[in-house]
């Protein structure tokens, strides 16, 4: 007989980022320990937050105020920028606030050289946040050898329906290759396969999607995503790009979160400038910001690289931008 074991456990679950930004004009005009209110907004359907921001001669406060009825944790990243995008202060630490009803609480660090804020480009400072919320879950666990993962178990069954032909409805085609699939699947991940299947085109009516615009590798990986929000990753950074366009135009937006993030992991001095124009194309402005981030974060070295050169020669103004930034700070 198999033994059984009732306990508590406690699971810390995070849900997706959350960022926004607020730019507070005539900074110089702002007064000494006064709360300037800024914008609200929600992390959940029901957890409502809000931001407000005070100044004193030597220091800088952000708060966030808990506006909804129950306690919510979350961590943040906190940037300072100026109009002209410099970072003034960071902080990413991975501290966890609590925040109790109605409570405003500062979640910034103290800041350096305080005297600089006094002086900002066009008077303007840019609050840039990201906050992820922390959910604590208690619940009875009764562990035994035949209780099987119910998270696992689903990502198995939807495995196993991607594997399993016999209750397919539609056939994706990719060159000679035909891969079936299922359009409740399809539609409920993907926007674009939703609007085709809500809108009687002929490939909704004759079951059957000619995909002609990506390689068989990526359209394995997309598919693969869709059925189990994951996909195996190779080490070419190329694959991740061509796996993003595919994510952007099929409007599989975790998808195309999940890219970024292996992206940026991936990048290195030399090619972060691909990176960056490959965001740039795409006219993806957080995908841009990360890259940026990271280039003024190695500003030591990414300029020295046959990737500088290569991305000077195809975008020389926004090249030298960034040069003349470099060489002013130094």
């Amino acid at each position: 007989m198999a033994s059984c074991m009732d306990a508590n456990a406690i699971a810390w679950i995070t849900t997706k980022l959350h960022r926004i930004r607020w730019k507070i004009e005539n900074f110089s005009k702002v007064a000494f320990n006064t709360k300037l209110d800024g914008p609200d907004f929600y992390l959940t359907s029901t957890c409502m937050v809000g931001l407000a921001f005070k100044k004193n001669e030597h220091d800088i406060f952000v708060y966030v105020c808990n506006k909804s009825n129950t306690e919510i944790r979350i961590q943040r990243e906190l940037f300072f920028f100026s109009c002209n995008e410099e970072i003034l202060h960071e902080d990413k630490d991975a501290h966890i606030f609590t925040l109790e009803k109605g409570h405003y609480i500062n979640i910034m660090d103290r800041v350096q050289n305080r005297e600089t804020f006094d002086i900002l480009s066009n008077d303007a400072l840019i609050i840039d946040l990201s906050f992820t919320m922390i959910v604590e879950i208690i619940k009875e666990l009764h562990q035994s050898q035949n209780v099987t993962d119910p998270g696992k178990k689903l990502l198995g069954d939807f495995n196993m329906m991607k594997e399993n032909s016999v209750n397919s409805n539609v056939c994706l085609q990719i060159g000679k290759e035909l891969i079936p699939a299922h359009w409740s699947v399809l539609s409920s991940q993907s926007l674009y396969f939703k609007k085709m299947f809500e809108s009687g085109m002929k490939e909704r009516l004759q079951n059957s999607v000619i995909l002609t615009d990506l390689s068989l590798g990526t359209a394995k990986k997309l598919i693969q995503f869709l059925y189990t929000a994951d996909f195996v990753q190779g080490d070419d950074i190329r694959e991740l790009f061509h796996l993003y366009s595919a994510a952007d135009k099929y409007e599989v937006l975790e998808l195309r979160t999940s890219c970024i993030h292996r992206i940026m992991s991936k990048a290195t001095a030399d090619n972060v400038w691909q990176i960056l124009l490959f965001a740039n194309r795409h006219d993806d402005r957080d995908f841009e910001w990360q890259a940026m981030h990271f280039i003024k974060s190695h500003s030591d070295v990414v300029f020295q690289t046959d990737g500088f050169k290569k991305f000077q020669a195809s975008k020389p103004f926004i090249a030298n931008m960034f040069l003349f930034s470099f060489l002013k700070k130094n």
